[in-house]
């Protein structure tokens, strides 16, 4: 239920929709098309159909609405709770994407002070010649595929994967761009929202086909909470044992869960924060390589220089001179 737009004050960020208590039974689920939610006076909207929106939730009962001819790309910018499709629930933290095709259910539960990034789209947004274009990457010819037997054929998620703190920076300011030129009735900048949507489902594919993405959801809070801990603070000399003192757990359990919920250990998921990190640090020449080593959670130049090179196959010097150069 809409609530003011564009509101700041209380709010980490500026919102266009907040979400508040049911009029009808939390329990009774709430069919959505695209004509009684999204139709506009702005004439352009209903030629170009998508919007663009930050959403936010707080201790919102469960309201769960069956998407019927809507689609969605849903990031999450901050907070804490619980997505469910269609029984299935998934745990969430910043960085989250979740592609949404039409005819499924959703709901959160328990949302914290949750802010999400959305983009709904309906089919006819895009031509159809568009539309082959993007079917041609497996991933998204899946996620897109409408109705309870294709999500049941992608393991019944559509959770899209896990943006780390640096490309997660990169998708925030792409949606902050988008944002600002969303709602005005300017009909070219609502064909530019239209572009940069199909360049951001194929970009998160890309990204997701490199291995960019980390694909296992955290499907429990206190997994979902060491992840966010480790993103805010990877610079810093985490041990495992303070991780696992998190869950209140053995590190040998902790390793174990890590693993089997991130898809790495605990040691390779910080490696490759610090590693991305200083991928993006390494383009300021004004940056000596020993302070990038440092800022980015590494003992020194020489074991920086090794690790860069065994996960990107050039030293960080060479790829100063080329980015190019590597993946």
């Amino acid at each position: 239920m809409e609530k003011g737009t564009k509101m700041s004050h209380e709010f980490l960020y500026e919102v266009d929709y907040i979400h508040i208590g049911p009029q009808n039974e939390p329990s009774q689920i709430c069919d959505c098309d695209w004509e009684s939610n999204f139709q506009s006076p702005v004439h352009i909207r209903n030629e170009v159909p998508v919007v663009v929106r930050r959403e936010y939730y707080h201790q919102t009962p469960d309201i769960p609405h069956r998407q019927l001819d809507i689609n969605a790309l849903i990031i999450v910018r901050h907070g804490r709770g619980t997505r469910v499709v269609n029984g299935y629930s998934h745990s969430l933290a910043r960085g989250d994407i979740f592609l949404m095709a039409q005819e499924n259910v959703h709901t959160f539960e328990a949302p914290s002070h949750l802010y999400l990034d959305v983009y709904y789209f309906h089919q006819s947004v895009f031509t159809g010649s568009e539309w082959k274009a993007l079917r041609e990457f497996p991933i998204l010819d899946s996620f897109l595929t409408p109705g309870v037997e294709a999500f049941e054929a992608r393991g019944n998620t559509d959770y899209f994967g896990h943006l780390s703190s640096e490309p997660h920076s990169s998708v925030e300011r792409n949606f902050d761009e988008v944002r600002r030129g969303f709602g005005g009735g300017n009909a070219a900048l609502q064909f530019e929202v239209r572009n940069r949507l199909f360049h951001e489902l194929v970009g998160l594919s890309i990204w997701r086909a490199g291995g960019h993405l980390s694909t296992r959801p955290a499907r429990s809070a206190p997994i979902a909470d060491v992840i966010r801990f480790c993103e805010n603070n990877f610079q810093k000399d985490l041990k495992v044992e303070h991780l696992a003192a998190m869950m209140h757990v053995s590190v040998a359990h902790f390793r174990e869960v890590f693993a089997r919920e991130v898809g790495v250990p605990p040691a390779s998921y910080l490696r490759r924060l610090r590693l991305l990190r200083a991928k993006t640090l390494l383009v300021d020449p004004r940056l000596s390589v020993a302070q990038i080593a440092r800022d980015s959670g590494f003992d020194g130049t020489t074991q920086f220089g090794r690790a860069f090179k065994k996960a990107f196959g050039v030293g960080p010097m060479q790829y100063r001179k080329n980015p190019k150069a590597a993946p």
